[in-house]
């Protein structure tokens, strides 16, 4: 299961070894605060509207979602969700949509909640 880690200059999303497999390889995406746009919390994060658009990764239906989302779109999406578990939305700025390679970095994590508020004074609400 995606950890998501945040102190003063990034957020990092560190990846299990199956995540990886739907992420290039990479055991972690590191988002510095000023590639972040937007911040949120998703509670339901394995419905259809937090991750519109076809995929290339795994679902298991209303369970978990892993890979990358919104395909066809023009928007792409890193998600890693499990139910009943909610999400921290990062949208990232132009700039950080190039350094990770996705405009939307959504991640499960009991800790979503404490983490949107923290980077709260850093980042735009949304």
């Amino acid at each position: 299961m995606a950890t998501v880690r945040a102190n003063d200059t990034t957020v990092t999303v560190g990846l299990s070894w199956w995540e990886r497999l739907f992420a290039a390889g990479r055991p972690r995406l590191v988002i510095p605060l000023d590639a972040i746009a937007t911040i949120g919390v998703v509670e339901q994060p394995t419905r259809w509207t937090a991750t519109p658009g076809a995929r290339s990764g795994i679902v298991i239906t209303g369970v978990l979602k892993v890979g990358r989302w919104g395909l066809g779109t023009g928007v792409r999406h890193f998600v890693s969700v499990r139910r009943n578990r909610p999400a921290v939305r990062l949208m990232l700025t132009p700039e950080g949509a190039d350094v990770t390679g996705y405009d939307v970095v959504l991640v499960s994590t009991p800790d979503a909640e404490a983490i949107a508020r923290d980077l709260l004074p850093a980042t735009p609400l949304g």
